[in-house]
């Protein structure tokens, strides 16, 4: 896994660079009804997903792995074996959630609630980036890893409280709970 959230993957013959930023995770929840974290359970467990939501996932990852937009909706996911489908998303979607192993940021390791429609909101990461003075663009193009880093920095520089503790116990218990991939209700 890398800190940027990207992945290398053969794809259709050629080796192909996937990445998923906090923005495509936001677009990738609105193309599907689903959290990227539900989604990536879902995959794991061979529960109900849709091959539009593979293909959203994909192409999205596409695009923010750099593929220009026009030739990732171009590309021909419908002649590929299924079984490639779900293990590349699989392992894009992991990628992105997840960031670096080797160097954990945040309080990743505190337990959180899980939502119970298994959507992420959002409104935490455009809050915190506003209160460290940080433009959407550059929120939206950073991979999860990179924003808890950022945040972790922001905080060491400006003493414990422009975000109170509280606060960022609830930020992080939001972002574990996001990430670990906890079981939710199917979709209807």
């Amino acid at each position: 896994m890398s800190r940027d959230g990207h992945v290398d993957l053969a794809l259709g013959g050629a080796v192909r660079r996937f990445r998923l930023a906090i923005g495509d995770l936001e677009a990738l929840q609105e193309a599907t009804g689903l959290g990227p974290a539900d989604l990536l359970h879902r995959l794991h467990a061979g529960r109900a997903y849709g091959f539009r939501d593979l293909c959203a996932l994909l192409r999205l990852a596409l695009i923010g792995g750099g593929t220009p937009p026009g030739e990732a909706h171009a590309h021909d996911l419908d002649g590929l074996p299924c079984l490639t489908l779900i293990a590349t998303a699989t392992l894009v979607l992991a990628a992105g959630l997840e960031g670096a192993e080797d160097e954990r940021v945040g309080r990743w390791t505190r337990p959180g609630p899980a939502r119970p429609d298994g959507r992420m909101a959002f409104a935490p990461f455009y809050e915190a980036a506003a209160a460290m003075g940080l433009p959407v663009a550059d929120l939206r193009a950073m991979s999860l890893w990179q924003f808890a880093a950022y945040l972790d920095g922001f905080n060491r520089m400006h003493g414990p409280e422009p975000m109170s503790a509280e606060e960022e116990d609830a930020l992080w218990a939001w972002i574990r709970a996001e990430t670990a991939g906890a079981p939710h209700a199917d979709r209807a």
